[in-house]
Parts: structure tokens; sequence; C-alpha cells
């Protein structure tokens, strides 16, 4: 039996574990290490938006795999739900882009003309047709864009899933315990070093986050992942006040706001090149509040329940890292920055062809770590 180890318990490494072992019982041992608790990073600190055509500009063919791993969310979730018994609360509930004003206009018809172009499904819509799907929304929002197929999930519903899920089928995971180095032997991965001893592996996976490039520093050549600080803020409401996520971001300014089942309201977020200093700042939270008041002025009613933050992984280009590396059998599934979520379906499917068959899937072949040494 192949023992398989996989650094980091966040939504990538847990994803890549269950469906793993799930679809391959019998032939794998594996073994989760996580440095700290299981999926209290920024699987934790995330708002679970699916918003693989919101979240683009202009097209790229990385869209193409975000919108792939959407379409698998129906079925990763009902398995996952089914076998743990906890509603993720996976939900199409569509994405509303609001325009404040005639550049967030300009910006969104042509948005929206190269989504068409490329035969997605989008609606521009008026100021009024907008407020039509949400009645909350501000009088200032003059127009948007509406994605019917993006939405959401409750990041931190699917994570205790995804724990238990892996548990039930006799999956390891290790908490407290951080990974310093790999072992390697006649350039061959058989395990890692960690403060609490070392661990053999037959093949090893990194998708530590934002900590993936600091385990055996530069052994895999121009590789590197960096924090990214995002804050958050959470709001209590006792009554329904929106059903649709509304990403307010443009062009890297902005916000959005998540609504939860349970009336809870998700709102974020910041965008921070601080390393990795773990706290919420005033000035965070109070830009966050002003995004988000601006395009839902009644929020401002409702009371602060938390505030926190996390740290997104991100490459020098804003792509993953997915695939091999020049260690034989060691991989690598991390740096999904913003859209970890959204990818650790299509993530955990690709990482697991390659321990199972040895073939690199055509959806990665963008995203391998050799990029960087051209």
């Amino acid at each position: 039996m192949k023992k398989i180890i996989i650094i980091g318990a966040g939504i990538i490494g847990l994803s890549i574990s269950y469906y793993l072992k799930k679809n391959n019982f019998g032939s794998f041992d594996v073994v989760v290490i996580e440095k700290d608790k299981a999926g209290m990073e920024a699987s934790f600190a995330s708002a679970g938006m699916l918003a693989a055509q919101s979240e683009f500009e202009f097209y790229e063919t990385f869209m193409d795999f975000c919108i792939k791993s959407r379409s698998m969310y129906p079925d990763f979730c009902k398995d996952i739900e089914t076998a743990s018994g906890i509603n993720a609360e996976y939900k199409k509930s569509g994405m509303i882009r609001p325009a404040l004003n005639e550049e967030h206009e300009t910006h969104f018809k042509q948005n929206y003309e190269w989504q068409k172009n490329h035969g997605f499904e989008i609606e521009f819509l008026s100021g009024d047709e907008l407020r039509n799907i949400e009645p909350k929304l501000s009088q200032k929002i003059i127009s948007g864009l509406y994605t019917k197929n993006d939405g959401q999930v409750n990041n931190r519903k699917l994570m205790e899933a995804l724990i238990i899920v892996n548990k039930k089928i006799n999956n390891k995971i290790i908490e407290n315990t951080e990974v310093k180095d790999y072992l390697i032997k006649n350039n061959k991965v058989n395990g890692v070093k960690t403060k609490n001893g070392n661990f053999s592996a037959d093949v090893v996976v990194n998708a530590a986050g934002a900590w993936s490039s600091l385990i055996s520093p530069k052994l895999i050549p121009n590789f590197e992942v960096k924090p990214v600080r995002g804050q958050i803020v959470s709001l209590q409401a006792n009554k329904k006040i929106l059903d649709k996520v509304i990403f307010a971001s443009v062009l890297g300014k902005g916000g959005y706001i998540v609504p939860r089942k349970d009336n809870t309201i998700i709102l974020g977020s910041t965008v921070e090149d601080v390393g990795f200093e773990k706290n919420t700042t005033k000035e965070g939270i109070n830009s966050i509040l002003k995004n988000c008041f601006d395009i839902i002025p009644e929020l401002k009613n409702l009371k602060i329940i938390d505030k926190y933050c996390g740290f997104r992984p991100i490459a020098s280009d804003n792509l993953p890292v997915i695939g091999k590396t020049s260690i034989e059998n060691l991989l690598l599934a991390t740096a999904h920055y913003r859209n970890g979520v959204l990818l650790a379906p299509i993530t955990a499917k690709a990482v697991t062809e390659i321990i199972v068959n040895g073939n690199v899937l055509p959806e990665i072949k963008d995203f391998g770590v050799e990029r960087f040494n051209k």
C-alpha cells in the first residue's frame, strides 16, 4: 500500500486526501500533516464565494479552469454532505456586480461583451432591474452585471464536513506538526522532516498554502508563494436581507457581501502585502464597512459579531501551482490565491490523477512550477 503525505489540512489538502482515498480505497495510506489546527487558516477566513465568472475583469484561460471546477461543486458537496451528515450550504445563488458610477458601468459593459462573445451566461442590467432582484441595493447603483451560475458554499461547514469524511475513511490528520523539510534521496522524495520527527512516504503533496515555499526553501528553483492578508467582517441580521452574493470589486477595488443561511452576512475584504502579520486593523475594517454600506445601506444597522483575517497564497503570476516537480514523487497543489475554495474539486481530481496514473491532466498544463524557469 502506497503511503501518501499531504502537507496542509486546509480545503485543498483535505479535498485531495478525500478524493484520493474515496476513489481508490485500499490502495493508499494517507496522512495529512498540519502545522496548526485543521481548516483554521485561509480556509476558515474565506467567504466561500464561487466566483468563476465574477472574479474576472478580462478573459484568460484560467477562467475556463475555474468554471470547470464550479461545475463540479454540486456533486462534490452532495457526496461530502451525504458521507458527513453536514450541510455545507452550497448554493448557486447568482452573483451581482453593481456599478456605482459611469466608469464602473463602462467597464462592466465591456466585461459583458467579452463574456457573451465567449459563450458565458451573463446579463447586463439597469439599477432598477438589479433592485428587482435585490431590493435592498442602494439607489446609487446605476447598473451592473448578473451571473446566475456563480454562487457560494459555507466554507466553515465544508471544512467541518471534510474533516469528518477524511476520518471516516481512515485518513489520518496530524495537527500542530510543522513540516520543515522534505526527505530526499537520489532526487526522489521519501518523506518529510517535522519538529516532531520524520515521517516516511512514497509520495508527498505540498498543499501548505501561504507557507508552501518555506519548506526546504530553494530546493525547487524560482518557486515562491507569498501571503496576502485579507481582513473580513461578520454581521448578524435577525431576518433575511438579501439572497445573492454581491461582488462589488472593480479592477481590484471594492468588496463583497455574502449572505449566509443563518442570516450572518460576511463582508470583505482587504488585499494587503504585510507578510504573516495576523491581525485586523481599524483602517482595514473601516474600509470594508464603507465599501459595503455604499452598496447596501441597511447593513449599517447590523451588529458586528466578528473581525478576522487570513493569508491568501499567491505566486508571482497570480496563478495556482499544481503538478509535478523536478523531485520525483514530490507534487505541489498551492497558490490558489482568492480561489482556493472554488478550485478544491478540480485540484483534488488533478492531483489524484497524477498519483494514481502518473498523468498530468490538460487542465493543469499551464500551472506547473516549471513555468517559473522559462
